[in-house]
């Protein structure tokens, strides 16, 4: 090594890192070393000489920084550059954050439909984070038949009206033939934990089966005798034709009535209307038979009857 040459003939072109996360591997390097001019750039050696590294992580002699974080955080050190004619010491910061978690709104989800029918409607999920802005990914082993259609592929920015971003998923059994069939949707970043998952289930039955893309559960034979019971299918509403309009009763026709003859008022007798007549004397000439009703029926005496005759005769 030369004495005497500056330090600023020797630098680093990238002090600052990209960010790690804490419980996840980390791999940089090498740090990229930059010459005046008045010293070629050739065997380079790295050590830190002031600070600490991260926990869990180390630099060796070729500028490779390795090793797990273990706990978040903002780490400045030095790190010191030798070449076989100058040396120099350059400051370098490395930022340890959270591991991004992320979130998905279904854990699981159902497709049923028809072989040769038309496909099941697409269904939603909503994917959220800890982490405003970050982008996700999303896959799924051995689902040809599975489309993933996220709305815009990050979680809605700082400040957003939204926490969630929506992702749209699309069957299409065209080439399935009839049977069950599953996946796992899984959604992850990088340098986030452990990806969520969402279980995906298709089912395709026969064709002329009927099926109407909703799940019944199966019929459980009772171990006694079963009465049968009669189904009745009522049609809806919509569908029903309108009840026929009622007979309007015709009102009867109502009969003359005469009126009724007004009834006299009863009035109760009593002393104050019995009147006493006055006895009439008619006067003597007035006295006999009146003309105009004749003279007086007499009555005849009647004759006497005879005497019975004794039973002795005379003596």
């Amino acid at each position: 090594m030369v004495s005497g040459l500056r330090a600023m003939d020797l630098r680093l072109s990238n002090p600052t890192l990209p960010m790690a996360r804490a419980g996840y591997p980390y791999q940089q390097g090498p740090l990229l070393v930059e010459s005046g001019g008045r010293c070629p750039v050739g065997a380079t050696g790295m050590r830190v000489v002031d600070g600490s590294l991260p926990e869990g992580m180390a630099l060796d002699g070729a500028g490779y920084l390795r090793g797990t974080p273990r706990e978040p955080g903002r780490y400045g050190f030095a790190v010191e550059i030798r070449t076989a004619c100058a040396r120099a010491v350059e400051q370098v910061v490395l930022e340890v954050g959270m591991a991004p978690m992320l979130r998905v709104s279904a854990l699981e989800l159902a497709f049923s439909c028809e072989r040769g029918g038309r496909p099941p409607e697409p269904q939603r999920v909503m994917v959220s984070g800890s982490q405003p802005g970050l982008p996700y990914q999303m896959s799924a082993s051995g689902a040809p038949w599975l489309e993933i259609r996220p709305r815009r592929g990050a979680l809605p920015p700082p400040g957003a009206a939204l926490e969630a971003d929506a992702v749209d998923l699309f069957i299409h059994p065209e080439k399935l033939d009839s049977g069950e069939y599953h996946t796992t949707l899984l959604t992850y970043a990088w340098g986030g934990s452990a990806p969520a998952s969402t279980a995906i289930h298709l089912t395709v039955k026969p064709a002329g089966t009927g099926w109407d893309g909703v799940r019944t559960m199966p019929m459980v034979t009772p171990p006694g005798p079963v009465t049968p019971i009669p189904i009745v299918i009522v049609p809806p509403a919509s569908l029903q034709p309108p009840p026929p309009p009622k007979p309007v009763a015709k009102p009867k026709p109502v009969a003359a009535q005469k009126p009724a003859a007004p009834k006299r008022p009863v009035v109760p007798i009593t002393r104050s209307r019995i009147v006493t007549v006055p006895k009439i004397t008619l006067p003597e000439a007035s006295k006999g038979p009146s003309k105009m009703l004749g003279e007086p029926e007499v009555p005849k005496p009647e004759p006497p009857k005879p005497a019975k005759k004794s039973g002795g005769g005379d003596h």
